[in-house]
């Protein structure tokens, strides 16, 4: 599961690391932090939550300064891997299912949240049983349902690309070339991957028929009638407040357009060479759609533990969400590694399961996400990315 399908599933996202990541420059950390903060588009008097690392302590708090010199409410919360582990090693099971009166409480206290990703361990969850994952995922349902219903406004400073030694293995690049192309990718302006998305809320505008298309034997169809698209710019809009919802959540390094498929709509095959789950790479996963269900799931290899944790989901889990289409093109980073990197320009991920993040409708406790790198999408005839570039 990426980190920010985790994030929103509250399944326990927020994981440090002993190891470290590079980070901004001290004399850039005041300008990242204003810049993040300005981003929530939160007024004076609002409330805001800041979580991350011992690692971005400092930031935290060049956080916590810029938010009280707009005279907003800051409150820091930190986290860790470990803890996240023994809450799984230690805690009795039945408590999985508990009712999350804390959560349900944060949610509705908070007008807003800044997060900071600081994940690392790709297989933390390995060897916890799917079924304690997925309790955990349903108990917290409800709260994630009061966080869009509040209109909480959510800015995430990572996106999953965050400069770890980790992902840059991952990635086949060193991590010096990862953190340049990330704080490069964080600091473009807002008003240009907003007008790229722009662009292509215009050429989805009226359409019906999406077709999503790669040389690895993807084909899939699905509905876009009626649909409202989710623009991730990096600042967020009093037109996002209005809209309010979903759309009030976003993302640096920014850039992306999601689009939810009509309920029922979905046809044909995807094909992802490679994916990473729970720190296993699946290989070759084959998912195919009729009626807008999963049908089939296949792999090479590597299939196990994500076959068994959509086993162990609960209702929704079958359900065909959406494309996510990435517009950053300060971003270039190899593709098809098994990570995703959600907002580099022309690339396509595809969602399974939990959409709400997306403006969709569907709140199951499983979400699977996979990425293409070099597809190609057309809304009814018009070519809107084509082979990994976006038109």
């Amino acid at each position: 599961m990426t980190q920010r399908l985790a994030l929103l599933l509250l399944t326990g996202a927020v994981v440090a690391t002993a190891v470290p990541a590079q980070q901004a420059a001290k004399s850039q950390l005041k300008a990242v932090a204003h810049n993040l903060v300005t981003s929530t588009g939160l007024k004076e008097g609002q409330t805001v939550l800041i979580s991350g690392s011992v690692r971005d302590a400092a930031l935290m708090e060049d956080l916590a300064i810029e938010a009280q010199k707009l005279g907003l409410q800051p409150v820091l919360s930190i986290w860790s891997e470990r803890l996240i582990r023994r809450s799984y090693d230690e805690v009795p099971a039945k408590y999985d299912a508990q009712e999350q009166t804390l959560g349900m409480g944060m949610a509705k206290l908070f007008d807003g949240q800044i997060a900071i990703d600081f994940g690392e361990t790709e297989g933390l969850l390995k060897g916890v049983p799917p079924e304690r994952i997925a309790a955990r995922s349903k108990a917290n349902a409800p709260v994630f349902e009061a966080f869009l219903k509040r209109n909480t406004h959510f800015v995430n400073l990572g996106n999953g690309l965050y400069p770890t030694r980790t992902l840059a293995k991952r990635l086949g690049i060193s991590q010096a070339r990862l953190a340049a192309g990330f704080w490069k990718a964080v600091a473009v302006p807002p008003e240009q991957t907003a007008a790229a998305g722009e662009r292509l809320r215009a050429a989805f505008a009226g359409g019906k028929m999406v077709r999503l298309t790669h040389p690895n034997g993807t084909s899939l169809t699905f509905e876009v009638t009626d649909r409202t698209p989710n623009i991730s710019a990096g600042a967020l809009t009093e037109q996002q407040a209005q809209q309010g919802g979903a759309a009030l959540l976003t993302w640096l390094p920014a850039g992306e357009f999601q689009i939810a498929g009509v309920p029922g709509s979905a046809e044909g095959k995807v094909v992802i060479d490679k994916t990473l789950w729970r720190g296993q790479i699946v290989r070759a996963l084959a998912l195919v759609f009729s009626r807008g269900k999963l049908t089939s799931m296949t792999a090479a290899s590597g299939l196990a533990p994500l076959k068994a944790d959509y086993d162990a989901g609960g209702s929704g889990k079958d359900l065909f969400g959406l494309i996510d289409i990435g517009l950053n093109p300060g971003i270039n980073v190899p593709l098809a590694t098994g990570a995703v990197v959600w907002p580099q320009a022309g690339a396509v991920t595809v969602v399974l399961g939990n959409d709400l993040f997306a403006g969709g409708s569907n709140n199951s406790d499983f979400a699977y996400a996979g990425q293409l790198g070099g597809a190609s999408v057309t809304v009814d005839d018009k070519v809107v990315v084509e082979n990994g570039r976006l038109k």
